[in-house]
This record gives C-alpha cells, sequence and structure tokens, in this order.
C-alpha cells in the first residue's frame, strides 16, 4: 500500500474534527449570546440567527462524523466563546464573530484537499460554503451598523 504524506491520517482528522466541533460549538454559544444582548432588531437579528443555527447544525455535522469514524467527540467549547464575551459594543462583536467565521473558513479551506474521506470532504465542503456565506451576512450587519465609531 502506497503511503501518501499529503492524506491525512484518521488520527489527524479526528483531532481535526474536534478541533472543529469545539469552535462551531464556541461559535453557535457567541452567535446566541450576541443576539439576546445586542440592541439589534429586524433583519440584523434575523441574520444573527440565521448564523447561529448554521453554527448549531454544523456542530450535528461534526458529531455526526465524529461518531461514525469511531472516535470520541469533545466535549469542550472552543477559547473563542470566553474572548467572545469579553468584547463590548455591537459592531466590535460582530466583527469578532466574524473573525471566528474566517478562521474556521481557512482552517477548513487548508485540510480539505488531504481529507481522504469522500463523506467527511463533502460535508466539510458544505461547511465552508457556509463560512464563507456567514462572512459575507457578518460584513452586511457591519455595513448596517454604520462606520466604526458612529
Amino acid at each position: 500500500m502506497k503511503r501518501e504524506t499529503d492524506v491525512m491520517e484518521l488520527y489527524e482528522m479526528h483531532g481535526l474534527l474536534n478541533e472543529l466541533l469545539e469552535a462551531e460549538r464556541a461559535g453557535a454559544m457567541v452567535a446566541s449570546t450576541y443576539v439576546d444582548e445586542l440592541p439589534v432588531d429586524g433583519a440584523i437579528r434575523e441574520e444573527l440567527l440565521r448564523v447561529q443555527r448554521d453554527e448549531s447544525r454544523n456542530c450535528a455535522v461534526l458529531l455526526d462524523l465524529l461518531r461514525a469514524s469511531g472516535a470520541d467527540p469533545s466535549r469542550r467549547i472552543g477559547g473563542f466563546f470566553e474572548k467572545a464575551l469579553a468584547i463590548q459594543g455591537p459592531r466590535e462583536r460582530v466583527a469578532f464573530l466574524n473573525r471566528g467565521q474566517a478562521w474556521v473558513a481557512r482552517r477548513l479551506a487548508a485540510a480539505l484537499p488531504r481529507i481522504p474521506d469522500a463523506r467527511v470532504r463533502e460535508a466539510l465542503e458544505a461547511m465552508h460554503l457556509s463560512h464563507l456565506a456567514n462572512i459575507q451576512a457578518c460584513e452586511a450587519i457591519l455595513g448596517q451598523l454604520g462606520p466604526r465609531g458612529a
């Protein structure tokens, strides 16, 4: 059997999936907290709720992938959550949430070419696309919130 160094090993894939699960769990909790605490309503609130639902759906997908591959899913929450709670101001909070979305998108983009399992790769490709959409959504929210310091 030929071993290729660019193919992700199973234990490395489990580590990646758990890292993403912790990040998605944190993202879902952050978006939920921000929806409850930010003084926004209407379209901005609905868009933040959509991002929160997307993060929660990603958690479910990652849990399924981990269990299907025989790995124990992490129960931890990524450090992003605690950092996000310290951020003050609607614009600053949405910008921080967007940086988290971008971090996950970059992490996924870097890992995707190395994932040999088609089911996992397809799920993570969809997750990558959802994060790109969430980045655009957060950019639109930032535009609605107005310029920094306004």
